[in-house]
Protein backbone atom coordinates (compact mmCIF):
# COMPACT_ATOMS: atom_id res chain seq x y z
CA UNK A 1 0.00 0.00 0.00
CA UNK A 2 1.20 3.51 -0.82
CA UNK A 3 1.05 6.74 1.11
CA UNK A 4 0.13 10.02 -0.61
CA UNK A 5 2.91 12.59 -0.82
CA UNK A 6 0.68 15.60 -1.53
CA UNK A 7 -1.21 17.50 1.16
CA UNK A 8 -4.73 16.12 0.87
CA UNK A 9 -5.71 16.73 4.43
CA UNK A 10 -8.38 14.34 5.68
CA UNK A 11 -9.77 13.61 2.20
CA UNK A 12 -11.12 10.11 1.63
CA UNK A 13 -12.61 8.93 -1.63
CA UNK A 14 -11.56 8.27 -5.23
CA UNK A 15 -9.87 10.63 -7.69
CA UNK A 16 -8.69 9.59 -11.17
CA UNK A 17 -8.92 5.89 -10.32
CA UNK A 18 -6.99 6.22 -7.01
CA UNK A 19 -8.81 5.58 -3.70
CA UNK A 20 -7.71 7.44 -0.56
CA UNK A 21 -8.67 6.09 2.89
CA UNK A 22 -7.47 5.92 6.48
CA UNK A 23 -5.90 2.81 7.99
CA UNK A 24 -4.74 2.76 11.60
CA UNK A 25 -4.84 6.53 11.64
CA UNK A 26 -2.72 6.92 8.50
CA UNK A 27 -3.85 8.08 5.07
CA UNK A 28 -3.36 5.32 2.48
CA UNK A 29 -3.90 5.31 -1.30
CA UNK A 30 -4.38 2.43 -3.71
CA UNK A 31 -5.71 1.84 -7.20
CA UNK A 32 -9.50 1.73 -7.15
CA UNK A 33 -11.00 -1.74 -7.61
CA UNK A 34 -13.19 -2.36 -10.65
CA UNK A 35 -16.90 -2.71 -9.88
CA UNK A 36 -18.15 -6.27 -9.51
CA UNK A 37 -20.80 -7.77 -11.78
CA UNK A 38 -23.33 -7.56 -8.93
CA UNK A 39 -22.55 -3.86 -8.43
CA UNK A 40 -22.98 -3.10 -12.12
CA UNK A 41 -26.30 -4.93 -12.25
CA UNK A 42 -27.78 -3.61 -8.98
CA UNK A 43 -26.04 -0.41 -7.87
CA UNK A 44 -27.66 2.76 -9.33
CA UNK A 45 -24.21 4.39 -9.40
CA UNK A 46 -23.24 2.04 -12.23
CA UNK A 47 -26.43 2.43 -14.28
CA UNK A 48 -24.54 4.01 -17.19
CA UNK A 49 -21.96 1.20 -17.16
CA UNK A 50 -24.75 -1.38 -17.25
CA UNK A 51 -26.42 0.41 -20.17
CA UNK A 52 -23.17 0.51 -22.13
CA UNK A 53 -22.48 -3.16 -21.42
CA UNK A 54 -25.97 -4.16 -22.58
CA UNK A 55 -25.69 -2.27 -25.86
CA UNK A 56 -22.12 -3.40 -26.50
CA UNK A 57 -23.30 -6.99 -26.09
CA UNK A 58 -26.20 -6.31 -28.45
CA UNK A 59 -23.92 -4.67 -31.02
CA UNK A 60 -21.58 -7.66 -30.85
CA UNK A 61 -24.51 -10.03 -31.40
CA UNK A 62 -25.77 -7.96 -34.35
CA UNK A 63 -22.27 -7.83 -35.86
CA UNK A 64 -21.97 -11.61 -35.48
CA UNK A 65 -25.21 -12.05 -37.45
CA UNK A 66 -23.83 -9.91 -40.28
CA UNK A 67 -20.54 -11.83 -40.21
CA UNK A 68 -22.38 -15.14 -40.46
CA UNK A 69 -24.09 -13.88 -43.61
CA UNK A 70 -20.74 -12.78 -45.06
CA UNK A 71 -18.80 -15.89 -44.08
CA UNK A 72 -17.68 -16.83 -47.60
CA UNK A 73 -16.77 -13.25 -48.50
CA UNK A 74 -14.83 -12.75 -45.27
CA UNK A 75 -12.60 -15.69 -46.11
CA UNK A 76 -11.67 -13.92 -49.34
CA UNK A 77 -11.50 -10.24 -48.41
CA UNK A 78 -11.31 -9.35 -44.71
CA UNK A 79 -8.32 -7.99 -42.86
CA UNK A 80 -7.50 -8.68 -39.21
CA UNK A 81 -9.34 -5.62 -37.88
CA UNK A 82 -12.60 -5.92 -39.81
CA UNK A 83 -14.49 -7.52 -36.91
CA UNK A 84 -13.63 -4.56 -34.69
CA UNK A 85 -14.72 -2.03 -37.32
CA UNK A 86 -17.99 -3.88 -37.86
CA UNK A 87 -18.76 -4.04 -34.13
CA UNK A 88 -17.98 -0.32 -33.83
CA UNK A 89 -20.44 0.42 -36.65
CA UNK A 90 -23.09 -1.70 -34.91
CA UNK A 91 -22.53 0.22 -31.66
CA UNK A 92 -23.40 3.43 -33.52
CA UNK A 93 -26.53 1.71 -34.86
CA UNK A 94 -27.48 0.67 -31.32
CA UNK A 95 -27.22 4.25 -30.05
CA UNK A 96 -29.60 5.37 -32.82
CA UNK A 97 -32.26 2.82 -31.85
CA UNK A 98 -35.66 3.22 -30.24
CA UNK A 99 -36.14 2.80 -26.50
CA UNK A 100 -34.23 3.68 -23.35
CA UNK A 101 -30.41 3.60 -23.23
CA UNK A 102 -29.16 0.09 -22.61
CA UNK A 103 -32.25 -1.47 -24.17
CA UNK A 104 -32.54 0.35 -27.49
CA UNK A 105 -33.45 -1.64 -30.60
CA UNK A 106 -30.62 -2.45 -33.02
CA UNK A 107 -31.60 -2.17 -36.68
CA UNK A 108 -29.36 -1.07 -39.56
CA UNK A 109 -32.25 0.93 -41.04
CA UNK A 110 -32.01 3.28 -38.03
CA UNK A 111 -28.54 4.45 -39.14
CA UNK A 112 -27.63 3.08 -42.61
CA UNK A 113 -24.60 5.38 -42.93
CA UNK A 114 -22.87 3.45 -40.12
CA UNK A 115 -22.47 0.47 -42.48
CA UNK A 116 -22.37 2.12 -45.91
CA UNK A 117 -18.75 2.50 -46.98
CA UNK A 118 -17.49 -0.10 -44.49
CA UNK A 119 -14.53 -1.88 -46.09
CA UNK A 120 -13.73 -5.53 -45.52
CA UNK A 121 -10.07 -4.71 -46.04
CA UNK A 122 -8.60 -1.25 -45.49
CA UNK A 123 -5.62 -1.98 -47.73
CA UNK A 124 -7.87 -2.07 -50.80
CA UNK A 125 -10.79 0.35 -50.96
CA UNK A 126 -13.71 -0.45 -53.27
CA UNK A 127 -14.63 3.21 -53.71
CA UNK A 128 -11.16 4.17 -54.89
CA UNK A 129 -10.64 0.99 -56.94
CA UNK A 130 -13.86 1.30 -58.95
CA UNK A 131 -14.59 4.79 -60.25
CA UNK A 132 -18.18 4.07 -61.23
CA UNK A 133 -20.95 4.19 -58.65
CA UNK A 134 -23.63 1.53 -59.20
CA UNK A 135 -27.32 2.36 -59.20
CA UNK A 136 -29.27 0.53 -56.48
CA UNK A 137 -32.97 -0.18 -57.08
CA UNK A 138 -34.89 -1.99 -54.32
CA UNK A 139 -37.95 -3.88 -55.59
CA UNK A 140 -40.67 -5.82 -53.83
CA UNK A 141 -38.81 -9.11 -54.23
CA UNK A 142 -35.14 -8.17 -54.52
CA UNK A 143 -32.39 -5.66 -55.25
CA UNK A 144 -31.28 -4.48 -58.70
CA UNK A 145 -27.68 -3.28 -59.05
CA UNK A 146 -26.76 -1.58 -62.33
CA UNK A 147 -23.44 -0.33 -63.69
CA UNK A 148 -23.95 1.97 -66.66
CA UNK A 149 -20.99 2.93 -68.85
CA UNK A 150 -18.44 0.61 -67.26
CA UNK A 151 -14.95 0.64 -68.84
CA UNK A 152 -11.37 -0.25 -67.92
CA UNK A 153 -10.40 3.40 -67.46
CA UNK A 154 -12.70 3.51 -64.40
CA UNK A 155 -10.60 0.89 -62.61
CA UNK A 156 -7.71 2.17 -60.50
CA UNK A 157 -4.77 0.23 -59.15
CA UNK A 158 -5.24 -2.77 -61.46
CA UNK A 159 -2.54 -5.30 -60.46
CA UNK A 160 0.19 -5.96 -63.00
CA UNK A 161 -0.02 -9.04 -65.20
CA UNK A 162 -3.75 -9.51 -64.61
CA UNK A 163 -6.07 -9.95 -67.55
CA UNK A 164 -9.53 -10.51 -66.04
CA UNK A 165 -11.78 -9.43 -63.18
CA UNK A 166 -14.82 -10.78 -61.37
CA UNK A 167 -17.47 -8.60 -59.71
CA UNK A 168 -19.34 -10.00 -56.73
CA UNK A 169 -22.62 -8.83 -55.19
CA UNK A 170 -24.03 -10.01 -51.85
CA UNK A 171 -27.20 -9.14 -49.97
CA UNK A 172 -27.28 -9.98 -46.26
CA UNK A 173 -30.75 -9.44 -44.75
CA UNK A 174 -30.72 -8.92 -40.98
CA UNK A 175 -33.75 -8.66 -38.67
CA UNK A 176 -34.05 -6.07 -35.97
CA UNK A 177 -32.61 -7.11 -32.60
CA UNK A 178 -34.33 -6.02 -29.40
CA UNK A 179 -33.69 -6.34 -25.68
CA UNK A 180 -35.34 -9.35 -24.05
CA UNK A 181 -36.20 -8.48 -20.43
CA UNK A 182 -36.46 -12.13 -19.42
CA UNK A 183 -33.30 -13.43 -21.09
CA UNK A 184 -31.41 -10.21 -20.29
CA UNK A 185 -29.85 -10.05 -23.73
CA UNK A 186 -30.53 -8.93 -27.31
CA UNK A 187 -32.35 -11.38 -29.59
CA UNK A 188 -33.97 -11.19 -33.06
CA UNK A 189 -37.33 -9.45 -32.80
CA UNK A 190 -40.67 -11.23 -32.98
CA UNK A 191 -41.88 -12.11 -36.47
CA UNK A 192 -38.56 -11.07 -38.01
CA UNK A 193 -36.78 -13.35 -40.46
CA UNK A 194 -33.55 -15.13 -39.69
CA UNK A 195 -30.47 -13.58 -41.33
CA UNK A 196 -30.29 -14.66 -44.97
CA UNK A 197 -27.73 -14.25 -47.74
CA UNK A 198 -27.97 -14.05 -51.52
CA UNK A 199 -24.79 -13.83 -53.61
CA UNK A 200 -24.00 -13.52 -57.31
CA UNK A 201 -20.86 -12.95 -59.31
CA UNK A 202 -20.01 -12.32 -62.93
CA UNK A 203 -18.09 -14.71 -65.11
CA UNK A 204 -14.44 -13.65 -65.57
CA UNK A 205 -14.49 -10.42 -67.58
CA UNK A 206 -11.55 -9.51 -69.83
CA UNK A 207 -10.13 -6.16 -68.78
CA UNK A 208 -9.90 -5.05 -72.39
CA UNK A 209 -13.54 -5.82 -73.17
CA UNK A 210 -15.65 -5.11 -70.08
CA UNK A 211 -19.35 -4.83 -70.97
CA UNK A 212 -20.46 -1.23 -70.59
CA UNK A 213 -23.76 -2.31 -69.04
CA UNK A 214 -23.69 -4.72 -66.10
CA UNK A 215 -26.68 -5.70 -63.97
CA UNK A 216 -27.19 -7.87 -60.91
CA UNK A 217 -30.48 -8.95 -59.38
CA UNK A 218 -30.32 -10.28 -55.83
CA UNK A 219 -33.66 -11.90 -54.88
CA UNK A 220 -34.84 -11.79 -51.29
CA UNK A 221 -34.93 -15.19 -49.61
CA UNK A 222 -38.05 -16.18 -47.68
CA UNK A 223 -37.04 -18.50 -44.84
CA UNK A 224 -39.34 -19.47 -42.01
CA UNK A 225 -40.12 -16.63 -39.64
CA UNK A 226 -38.48 -17.10 -36.26
CA UNK A 227 -41.20 -17.22 -33.64
CA UNK A 228 -40.50 -16.03 -30.10
CA UNK A 229 -42.08 -17.20 -26.83
CA UNK A 230 -45.24 -15.32 -25.96
CA UNK A 231 -43.77 -14.40 -22.57
CA UNK A 232 -41.08 -12.28 -24.17
CA UNK A 233 -41.19 -8.62 -23.18
CA UNK A 234 -39.31 -5.82 -24.88
CA UNK A 235 -38.95 -2.12 -24.15
CA UNK A 236 -39.45 -1.07 -27.77
CA UNK A 237 -41.76 -2.07 -30.59
CA UNK A 238 -40.13 -4.39 -33.12
CA UNK A 239 -39.98 -3.92 -36.86
CA UNK A 240 -41.07 -6.71 -39.18
CA UNK A 241 -38.94 -5.32 -42.03
CA UNK A 242 -35.38 -6.67 -42.17
CA UNK A 243 -32.46 -4.49 -43.19
CA UNK A 244 -30.97 -5.54 -46.53
CA UNK A 245 -27.23 -4.78 -46.50
CA UNK A 246 -25.68 -4.75 -49.99
CA UNK A 247 -21.99 -5.57 -50.47
CA UNK A 248 -19.94 -5.29 -53.69
CA UNK A 249 -16.55 -6.84 -54.31
CA UNK A 250 -13.95 -7.12 -57.06
CA UNK A 251 -11.24 -9.70 -57.76
CA UNK A 252 -8.44 -9.46 -60.32
CA UNK A 253 -6.62 -12.40 -61.84
CA UNK A 254 -5.78 -14.43 -64.93
CA UNK A 255 -7.42 -17.18 -66.93
CA UNK A 256 -5.30 -20.31 -66.93
CA UNK A 257 -6.72 -23.25 -68.89
CA UNK A 258 -10.17 -21.62 -68.67
CA UNK A 259 -9.95 -21.33 -64.87
CA UNK A 260 -9.90 -17.94 -63.14
CA UNK A 261 -6.92 -17.63 -60.80
CA UNK A 262 -7.29 -14.58 -58.52
CA UNK A 263 -4.42 -12.58 -57.09
CA UNK A 264 -4.25 -11.05 -53.63
CA UNK A 265 -3.50 -7.56 -54.88
CA UNK A 266 -6.38 -5.24 -55.71
CA UNK A 267 -9.21 -7.30 -54.22
CA UNK A 268 -11.76 -5.12 -52.43
CA UNK A 269 -15.26 -5.31 -50.96
CA UNK A 270 -17.49 -2.88 -49.08
CA UNK A 271 -21.08 -2.23 -48.06
CA UNK A 272 -22.56 0.03 -50.74
CA UNK A 273 -26.18 0.31 -49.53
CA UNK A 274 -28.68 -0.52 -46.79
CA UNK A 275 -32.35 -0.63 -47.71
Amino acid sequence: MAKPVSKLGAFTGTIDGITYYKLNGKLICRKAAAPTKAQINNDPRFAAVKQNNNEFGGASTYAKAIRSGLEEQLNQFKDLKFYGRLTGACQKIAKAGRGVPGQRSIHALNLPEALIGLQLNLKNNWSTSVGLKPEIKPTSNGIEIQFNGFKKQQLYGVPKNTTHLILLATCVSIPEYSWDNELKKYTPSEFSLNPTTTSLNTAPLALNSIPSELEFFLPFCNPQAKSKPQSKTSVSASSEKPAHTIWMGILFGQLLHADFVPVEAGKAMQCIAVC
